[in-house]
């Protein structure tokens, strides 16, 4: 499934949009989104912070690579716990959830191509669970999709990861 989530992104001309749950790329992952970016792809990633997150552990071996994305190109962003969207979307009456997270494991390729499953992006989900997803071809659905994935990408729903001229990251949102 590794293998073909990574021909999903190498689709992409112009635009990648990922939203993932669980990353922990590994040097030829970020090798690859350099050559995209390279080559003209505007790469945007949305993951948790280490606030949304459900398995703390992950984000200690995801907190590593954040400087390796933004030195890649890719525009980083990280899920808060504490999203606007949390009262239209996330709760539903009488359920109130006490944190925010991502689950989704999805991409939008040129605004016409969409992927939807179950891969993390990490060694757990590559090497050991069993996998799947459907890759569609449908700019009507890839445009309902990354309407959704910026929406979570908004200064009030989550963090943007960046760097300064000095290398040390920062995260800004709506309210700074």
């Amino acid at each position: 499934m590794a293998s073909q989530m990574f021909n999903f992104f190498d689709i992409a001309e112009q635009e990648l949009l990922i939203q993932n749950a669980y990353i922990i790329p590994a040097d030829n992952a970020i090798d690859f989104l350099e050559a995209k970016r390279d080559a003209g792809v505007k790469v945007r990633v949305l993951t948790n912070s280490l606030a949304s997150h459900d398995v703390p552990a992950v984000n200690s071996h995801y907190e590593p690579w954040r400087d390796d994305f933004i030195e890649a190109g890719v525009d980083l962003w990280e899920f808060r716990p504490d999203p606007a969207i949390q009262s239209s979307i996330i709760d539903v009456a009488p359920v109130q959830a006490g944190f925010s997270g991502l689950h989704s494991k999805c991409a939008v390729a040129d605004r016409r191509y969409v992927f939807i499953g179950s891969m993390n992006l990490d060694p757990r989900s590559r090497a050991i669970n069993t996998e799947m997803g459907a890759m569609v071809d449908s700019p009507e659905l890839a445009e309902d999709l990354a309407r959704l994935i910026e929406r979570n990408m908004r200064g009030e729903n989550s963090w943007h990861v960046q760097m300064d001229e000095k290398g040390k990251l920062f995260w800004e949102n709506s309210e700074e």
